[in-house]
């Protein structure tokens, strides 16, 4: 089969969803071109990375060349461009992750959540082949990709905390740790990481549950519509 790359079909992406993508994109090139002018190289990039992603359904589209996916609907990459819009340029950039301890948990259970609804879709997708996914097998997948994609990022802030001098863990003194009344963790910096770790995984864990009852209910909605 000769491979083709087609045109971004922008007309399948309802309008306000695609208003929002336009938003998010800008916010993140504003975002980027601030960061590398400050000489914040890593937020720099981290915005660009974030900037690539919010393109990731365009991409499937254009270079799926007929596969699964190609099928993969716009709702996901929404889901994603609230995550990436709440992180990054509410949360990095606009100071909410210093100054509001709660805003971290909001964070994980919107990722978890967000994955859920990507997970739910894409096992439909896979299994298409093989006739109609079961609601429950779909929903199963979708809570496990959601706990799959948060140990990868507890992963990610390890690494980044041991080969770049980061604090995302939050397992030594330092600006991201000053907020909190290090007594009521032992008066240790380990049992703190420890602490947000394992927190950011429960949240994680309850977005996903949301998510998964979320699709369940929207996708058999969608379906007795038909």
């Amino acid at each position: 089969m000769t491979y083709k790359i087609k045109k971004d079909p922008i007309g399948d992406i309802p309008k306000a969803q695609l208003v929002f993508w336009i938003i998010t994109r800008i916010a993140l090139i504003i975002c980027a071109g601030y960061s590398f002018i400050h000489g914040d190289l890593v937020m720099g990039f981290e915005s660009v990375f974030c900037w690539i992603f919010s393109h990731l359904w365009d991409l499937f589209q254009i270079l799926g060349n007929g596969s699964f996916i190609e099928e993969v609907p716009p709702l996901s990459q929404t889901m994603l461009n609230v995550i990436i819009f709440i992180g990054i340029v509410i949360g990095s950039y606009g100071g909410w992750f210093d100054k509001y301890t709660w805003f971290d948990e909001v964070m994980h259970v919107s990722s978890g959540l967000a994955c859920a609804v990507f997970g739910y879709d894409f096992a439909v997708i896979i299994q298409r082949k093989k006739g109609q996914c079961a609601a429950t097998l779909a929903a199963i997948f979708a809570l496990m990709f959601a706990l799959s994609i948060a140990v990868g990022w507890e992963f990610y802030e390890f690494l980044m905390d041991t080969l770049h001098g980061t604090n995302l863990q939050l397992a030594k003194p330092g600006e991201e740790t000053a907020m909190f009344d290090i007594a009521k963790y032992r008066n240790e910096y380990g049992y703190l990481g420890l602490f947000d770790t394992m927190t950011d995984m429960m949240m994680n864990t309850i977005g996903g549950l949301a998510g998964m009852i979320f699709m369940i209910v929207y996708r058999n909605r969608k379906k007795e519509e038909k």
